[in-house]
């Protein structure tokens, strides 16, 4: 294979192409001709990359890069490249920095290379290249790029945000108890399943996010309300959002939000030129999870580097509607980068998959092809997946449906222990499935699910608590890691916590009687944590001295003989003493994430409150310390007991090898298992219509109504298509991420109901939304 630049690149860089990757070559293997085409285009050219699972988008990104630098001599800090996750961002890092090292140290032992160019070699910093999420490179911008004099903003994460927006936009005039206000929430929620004031807060939150994600006219949506209780709570909404707006300021805070449109106004009225003049090449992956406002951004940046930008992504793997992402963006870059830069983007498909067996990649394309309706969304003239040159043809994709969910988990948790604790499991034909005896281990397995809870909407148990059951019931034991199973009002050990917490600060809730800023809700849950705590320190169980350490601080009597208090503590201090007498908290890894929501909700409550998370025991002034005790009710713990923080995927950076891993699909994406369950329809017994919108849906959901609710007023217009093709597609796309991430075994799960062509219409088995399913004659996939 030869490697030839579209253009001349001899003493435009270091060394030329052809060089280059016989130094690549020393550590990796060449990139594929789809690849190469992408890494040897020039500087200048602006490029689409359409990217399907697994064809190594990551690898084509960090090389292009480093080729930028060494071929083509674009200094390395003049090169921005961005992701969608912490994650992945610093996985690019990762690469660009261990290759690049591993690059020059191959180029500096290379006798063909002359001895001035090793002398410029030597002094690449690789290290300058600028890599992050959209966020954080937005808030470095504003922190190093600042107007003279003037103070960085402090960015408010999500626990911070959502406290204030509870506290300033819901409980302020009791917004929260407004009919009008109540009903319109419920409209876009689209169901009274646990409505709460945190379902509530979200849905605002997610309003004034798209408010800035999706560029809304906001005076225009504030008189949009097309009858009298609807204005009124427009109205409300616009001004629990002030409200919220004006908290933020007084602190000199800025959500993410804000954060990206400071960039933005910045960069429109050139004040950002300091930095935007050193930006050469802009790259951008998972572009399809890009909104409007950060479209603006990256534009504005190709401006000031005549359109050199390079965006790389795949709409079928564009999950994030309901975070603002709007996938047309990316599907139809072409159109968009040309109406602003009056040229077409060149468009290059990777589309050799090196991920999985032939046999998976070709239930994938199956898959993605089946609804005549989907392919009209999909990126014109989008080539199928091909398998990498090595690829074994592999198992069949496997299906285990069974008539009740108790003998589904039963025989799906056999399968499991047999491979991972047993001597495998055998196929009809005499293949073996087995772990890898080379270190192999659970975390080999996830279970996908379309959500992990435990319990559904009834309070029935679901496929994750009954598979946990099953695991635990085996010999060897087998642990689930699920911390988004449950609520975490629910969970047992965060009530005992939260209760005990309560008891400390506040014994009886004689100071909690007379705070504001609480409601019904978060003063039940409360009373239920006290009722918790109070059963556990009066059990025979309860940890020894436990009781002794609550009583102390329920007490703290500073003038008490013999005995000093001090004055000022900071509740982590309590906590991290209560944490003592909890091990699940920190030697779990379920727990550890619990504890981490206690803890990160005291930082916001650090921030926001005026005691900075402290509780002040001053007998001279009882007020003081009443008050402390407060605003810890108020902003640490009201905001976990309403349901408005809980544990979200920035929690789960990484998954416990020893134990199965029960995820959303969502928190899937950009993951990869050797053995990948899909619970393609566990909760289906019927063709029921209350499940009707996770399988075949009748309308759209909250993201397609709040889409219709606030597109009008955008420069993007109201969707053209209705909300339930939307939900069709996005339901198309969730599946064909979770049928993409396994490397060997694919197995889909569910109750007999939802085989293809049965009585329950289900998209994950093979049906198009125009009611026909073409799998239901001819199954592509092995019974067990």
């Amino acid at each position: 294979m030869t490697f030839t630049s579209p253009q001349p690149t001899q003493g435009l860089g270091l060394i030329p192409l052809e060089e280059f990757y016989r130094a690549y070559s020393t550590f990796r293997n060449l990139p594929n001709d789809e690849q190469a085409e992408a890494i040897a285009q020039p500087p200048s050219e602006p490029l689409f990359i359409v990217a399907g699972p697994g064809t190594g988008k990551t690898t084509c990104l960090t090389v292009r890069i480093l080729k930028l630098i060494l071929v083509d001599g674009v200094p390395p800090k003049a090169i921005l490249a961005t992701t969608f996750t912490k994650k992945a961002a610093a996985e690019l890092r990762s690469r660009i920095l261990g290759w690049g090292f591993q690059l020059l140290e191959a180029l500096q032992t290379d006798s063909q290379i002359p001895t001035q160019a090793k002398v410029e070699l030597a002094k690449v910093d690789i290290n300058q290249v600028l890599t992050g999420t959209i966020d954080s490179l937005c808030e470095r911008i504003l922190r190093d790029f600042r107007d003279p004099g003037t103070q960085p903003p402090i960015l408010a994460d999500d626990f911070v945000s959502k406290t204030l927006l509870l506290q300033a936009g819901l409980f302020k005039d009791r917004r929260d108890q407004n009919g009008e206000l109540d009903e319109f929430l419920l409209t876009l929620q689209g169901s009274r399943w646990n409505w709460n004031v945190g379902k509530k807060t979200n849905l605002l939150q997610e309003i004034w996010d798209r408010r800035f994600q999706d560029q809304v006219d906001w005076g225009n949506f504030l008189t949009s309300g097309s009858s009298n209780s609807e204005q009124v709570a427009v109205d409300l909404i616009g001004e629990a959002i002030a409200d919220y707006q004006q908290e933020l300021g007084d602190r000199l805070m800025v959500d993410f939000a804000l954060l990206e449109q400071e960039v933005l106004n910045r960069l429109r009225r050139g004040k950002l030129t300091e930095f935007s003049q050193q930006i050469q090449v802009v790259l951008v992956d998972e572009y399809q999870d890009t909104n409007l406002l950060q479209e603006g951004i990256y534009f504005e940046l190709a401006e000031a580097c005549d359109g050199a930008i390079t965006v790389v992504g795949d709409d079928d793997q564009s999950l994030y509607r309901f975070r603002g992402a709007t996938v047309e963006l990316f599907s139809d870059f072409g159109d968009r980068y040309e109406a602003v830069f009056y040229r077409q983007p060149s468009t290059i498909f990777l589309r050799t998959n090196y991920r999985s067996t032939r046999t998976i990649i070709q239930f994938v394309n199956n898959y993605a092809t089946l609804d005549p309706g989907y392919q009209a969304v999909r990126v014109q003239n989008k080539p199928t997946l091909l398998h990498g040159p090595n690829a074994d043809v592999g198992i069949p994709v496997l299906g285990m449906f069974r008539l009740d969910m108790d003998t589904l988990a039963n025989d799906l948790a056999s399968f499991i222990h047999r491979i991972f604790r047993g001597i495998g499991y055998t196929l009809p034909d005499g293949t073996r499935i087995e772990c890898n005896a080379n270190g192999g281990d659970l975390g080999d397995c996830a279970l996908l699910c379309s959500s992990p809870a435990e319990y559904n909407t009834s309070g029935n148990q679901r496929l994750p608590l009954l598979l946990r059951e099953q695991l635990l019931g085996k010999t060897p034991p087998i642990k689930v890691f699920n911390p988004r199973g449950q609520d975490l009002t629910d969970i047992d050990v965060v009530a005992y916590f939260g209760g005990l917490l309560l008891e400390c600060l506040d014994p009886g809730g004689a100071i909690e009687a007379n705070t504001s800023g609480l409601n019904d809700s978060i003063t039940n849950t409360f009373a239920d944590w006290r009722d918790a705590a109070i059963r556990l320190v009066s059990s025979a169980s309860a940890p020894a001295g436990l009781l002794e350490f609550a009583q102390c601080w329920a007490l703290r009597d500073p003038r008490r003989a013999g005995f000093r208090w001090s004055p000022n503590v900071p509740v982590l201090a309590l906590i991290y003493g209560l944490v003592h007498y909890f091990p699940f908290l920190h030697d779990d890894p379920e727990g550890q994430i619990y504890l981490e929501v206690f803890t990160r909700q005291v930082s916001a409550c650090q921030q926001v409150g005026s005691f900075s998370g402290r509780v002040v025991t001053d007998p001279d002034e009882p007020g003081l310390s009443e008050a402390s005790v407060k605003e810890l009710l108020r902003y640490f713990l009201a905001p976990i007991a309403s349901g408005t923080v809980k544990v979200n995927e920035d929690l789960m950076e990484a998954f416990p090898r020893d134990r199965l891993s029960i995820l959303s699909i969502h928190q899937s994406k950009g993951l990869e298992f050797p053995l990948t369950i899909v619970d393609v329809g566990s909760d289906f017994k019927s063709n029921h219509a209350a499940h009707r919108f996770k399988r075949f849906p009748e309308r759209g959901g909250t993201p397609h109504t709040m889409e219709d609710l606030l597109r009008p007023h955008t420069d993007l217009n109201a969707p053209i298509r209705g909300g339930r093709d939307r939900t069709f597609d996005d339901l198309y796309r969730q599946f064909f991420v979770a049928y993409s991430r396994p490397q060997e075994v694919l197995l889909l799960v569910g109750l007999m109901a939802t085989l293809p062509g049965g009585r329950v219409p289900n998209i994950a088995t093979g049906w198009n939304r125009n009611g026909t399913c073409p799998w239901g004659g001819n199954q592509p996939f092995q019974m067990i």
